[in-house]
Formats: C-alpha cells, sequence, structure tokens
C-alpha cells in the first residue's frame, strides 16, 4: 500500500513504554529502604530499592542491578520471587510498568554504588516502620503496591491511572 504522494508509507513507532523495578529485602523482622531525593519529589523519602530497567535488560536483571547498585547486597536471578506488577497510564496512555519482587538475604551489610548518585542513605528498618515511611511516599504507584505487600504478603497486579492531578487504582 502506498501512503500520500505515491511513496512508501512512513513507519511511525510508539515510544518504548519505561520498564521500572522494586525489591523488598528482608534481613530477618527487618526490610532495607534507601533514602533518596528526586527531582520531582519536594524532599527526600525512603524508598525500596528501585529503578528503570536499562535496554535489553530483563526486569529481573534490572532488579539485581538495582539492588546491588542502591544497596551492596548482592543476589543471584534465581532469589528473587517477582510479587507484584504495576501499570500506569496517564489518561488513556500507558506510561510504564514496574515488576517488584522480594528477596531474603542473610548478609546485613551495606555497601551501595549508586551511579546516579540519588541514594543519601541505606537503612534496615522493622516492618511497621518501613510501612509508615513507604505510606508517606508522595507517588501512589510505588506506595499503595509496597504498603500492601508489606501487610499482606500477596501477589497483586496493579492498574493506576493518572487524571487531572487525581490518582485512581
Amino acid at each position: 500500500m502506498s501512503g500520500a504522494g505515491g511513496g512508501a508509507p512512513k513507519a511511525t513507532y510508539a515510544p518504548r513504554m519505561q520498564q521500572y523495578v522494586g525489591v523488598v529485602v528482608r534481613y530477618g523482622d527487618r526490610i532495607a529502604l534507601v533514602r533518596e531525593q528526586y527531582e520531582t519529589w519536594e524532599r527526600e523519602h525512603w524508598n525500596l530499592p528501585s529503578g528503570a530497567v536499562e535496554p535489553g535488560e530483563a526486569p529481573v536483571q534490572g532488579a539485581v542491578r538495582e539492588l546491588r547498585e542502591e544497596t551492596g547486597l548482592q543476589l543471584p536471578e534465581s532469589a528473587l520471587t517477582q510479587v507484584w506488577t504495576t501499570t500506569v497510564h496517564h489518561g488513556d496512555q500507558l506510561v510504564n510498568q514496574s515488576f517488584n519482587y522480594a528477596a531474603t538475604v542473610g548478609d546485613s551489610a551495606f555497601a551501595p554504588d549508586d551511579p546516579d548518585n540519588s541514594v543519601l542513605e541505606v537503612r534496615w528498618f522493622p516492618v511497621a516502620e518501613a510501612i509508615a515511611r513507604l505510606t508517606a511516599l508522595p507517588y501512589p504507584p510505588i506506595s499503595v503496591p509496597a504498603v500492601a505487600y508489606l501487610t499482606d504478603a500477596r501477589p497483586a497486579d496493579w492498574t493506576f491511572t493518572l487524571t487531572e492531578n487525581t490518582w485512581t487504582y
């Protein structure tokens, strides 16, 4: 089929949907959180070790890398279990998806090597305190599923939609 003007139709490609990963990592009865500052957040917040999946990476590979960079904790892919996914829409447009994993470590020593320089501190928190800190995050697609998982530990798939500054899920 030809396009206007008799030439071949121009190919159009949708931009690559951004993928993210996060890890709920436990050491005994504690959860690892990272204190970080994002440009879009008004202040520093505690969050799960997390970040963007790089081109060519599978989500679980990105989770292993982000965990290592932000905390220094090193685990093989086989030690991570996917526990929830999150899909985010702005209006009718799908903008990103996250894959979130759980893991347990036997060594509590942190040695972050964050190339983004966004991690300011890493600490272990009792579950109740981790829930309180995650609840304070200004981004519901991160906070709501993380708190739900830490509260009842059931895998889930979440969909969030932002319409005129209001989140629905």
